[in-house]
């Protein structure tokens, strides 16, 4: 991918959410941050001058994608719970990551957006299990937690990421968004939306039309959790739009393995602008 010509647009588009409008975890993103659209132009030029994208992937040419899809919605559905069991912390531990899989841990019934193939609860579990093991293979320490319950006391962290699929009352209307807090750098919150938008196959100067949002206040997790560099809630995509589904399980490996290369970009980077 190579960004030339940057003429960036950012659409203000409503979501309308399939979830509870009350439900902390799904805050209603209506429109783009005038921080976010001021800082495109500056934050595509930065990464792209540190070869970011050389550390993504791309849907591959040539691969079957039936066979594709059908592989990796049997390991959505088979998946076994995280790898890593969560709310164990290690007291006085500044992680590098702490990271939450939308509805993790709750019963079965609140499993948040159901798709036709797969709940939002089973596909983000999968891809945060993927951007873990991912991390992990490279030396950062993960702390991976529950819905509901978080450790005592909540711990510090570079990196809070929750990870969620959207859903929307009228299909096919819902796209991809990052809530950030107003405290965390736009270049951080760029690099992962530049990810995601890799792993679908779409250039991030096309994809950045979808909603970004600062100062995500509704969403209970940012009132308790300490995160210096990006406090983020990033919205997959639609899980209540039949293709938008089967892409996102599809590309669920390479949105996990491009999330993890995003990361280890904002956990290395100097911190010298936001």
């Amino acid at each position: 991918m190579r960004m030339k010509t940057l003429l960036i647009v950012v659409c203000m588009v409503t979501i309308v959410s399939a979830q509870d409008s009350n439900d902390p975890e799904h805050p209603r993103i209506d429109t783009a941050s005038p921080a976010f659209i001021e800082s495109t132009r500056s934050s595509i030029q930065r990464l792209s001058e540190a070869g970011f994208e050389h550390d993504l992937q791309t849907p591959t040419l040539g691969a079957n994608p039936d066979e594709i899809f059908q592989t990796q919605l049997q390991r959505i559905k088979t998946a076994i719970p995280l790898s890593t069991p969560v709310d164990k912390a290690q007291q006085g531990l500044v992680y590098d990551f702490v990271l939450q899989p939308g509805h993790y841990g709750r019963p079965p019934g609140n499993l948040g957006t159901q798709g036709k193939l797969v709940s939002e609860r089973a596909l983000v579990a999968y891809v945060t299990d993927v951007v873990a093991r991912q991390l992990r293979n490279d030396g950062f320490s993960v702390l991976i937690v529950s819905a509901d319950k978080y450790p005592r006391p909540i711990p510090a962290a570079k990196v809070f990421l929750a990870i969620h699929a959207e859903g929307s009352v009228s299909p096919c209307h819902a796209k991809a968004s990052l809530a950030y807090d107003s405290t965390s750098s736009l270049l951080a919150m760029h690099a992962v939306g530049w990810a995601l938008s890799s792993a679908l196959g779409y250039r991030y100067s096309d994809f950045a039309k979808d909603n970004y949002t600062a100062a995500e206040r509704d969403y209970y997790m940012f009132r308790v959790v300490r995160a210096d560099r990006l406090k983020g809630l990033l919205e997959l995509g639609e899980l209540t739009c039949e293709d938008k589904e089967k892409q996102l399980i599809s590309s669920s490996e390479l949105i996990g393995v491009n999330i993890a290369s995003a990361l280890k970009y904002v956990a290395r980077m100097q911190m010298t602008a936001k």
